[in-house]
């Protein structure tokens, strides 16, 4: 019975000077991990709104009010791009449906509706096939385009050359940069007017 006790004891001395070890760990890492993503994600904004200097992340509370018209549903981060003071455009994280599930974007948009970057930042699309969307030879044709009309895939009369085999992940991300479209005109920056 002692021996029992005893190994019982040391068994816990061990778990509790492991448990501290991790939580330290744990505490001194965390930061690092943190302000490594922080820096991905200005990196990945300055990439699809190279005009802004600066970004603005919208509060809660804007973005729940975003979120509350349902043509914005998809809409999860929102940040102004600032630059010598005004707003230059938008970048935004969105959801857009895909043949295989959603698809996750980094859009950025200007004031005057006309995309300067994207990026896919995830999809469960058909490997060789919808998966292509993720190509900058697929992404790099949004860019530059935009403006009065919303964009539309080649096969529904649009300028979008849509993935042979893939027109609906193709039109999946045409849906994605279109809500980002709307999202800048329902925050009232289009147009070159800053808020």
């Amino acid at each position: 019975m002692r021996d029992v006790l005893k190994l019982g004891l040391v068994l816990m001395v061990i778990c509790a000077i492991s448990g501290g070890l991790l939580a330290y760990v744990h505490g001194v890492t965390s930061e690092i991990i943190d302000e490594r993503k922080a820096q991905e994600v200005a990196e990945a904004m300055r990439v699809v709104l190279p005009s802004a200097e600066s970004f603005e992340r919208l509060d809660d509370e804007e973005l729940a009010s975003i979120k509350a018209d349902p043509k914005l549903a998809g809409v999860d981060e929102v940040f102004e791009g600032v630059a010598d003071g005004s707003v230059v455009g938008v970048v935004a994280k969105v959801q857009a449906p895909g043949y295989g599930g959603k698809i996750s974007l980094l859009v950025g948009m200007d004031s005057e509706l006309i995309v300067t970057g994207l990026q896919v930042l995830g999809h469960s699309e058909t490997p060789g096939l919808g998966a292509n969307i993720a190509k900058p030879e697929f992404t790099s044709q949004f860019v530059g385009k935009g403006g009065a009309r919303s964009l539309a895939v080649d096969k529904d009369g649009g300028e979008i050359s849509s993935i042979s085999g893939a027109t609906i992940s193709s039109r999946g991300m045409v849906t994605g940069v279109n809500l980002v479209r709307d999202l800048v005109s329902a925050l009232g920056i289009a147009g070159g007017v800053g808020r």
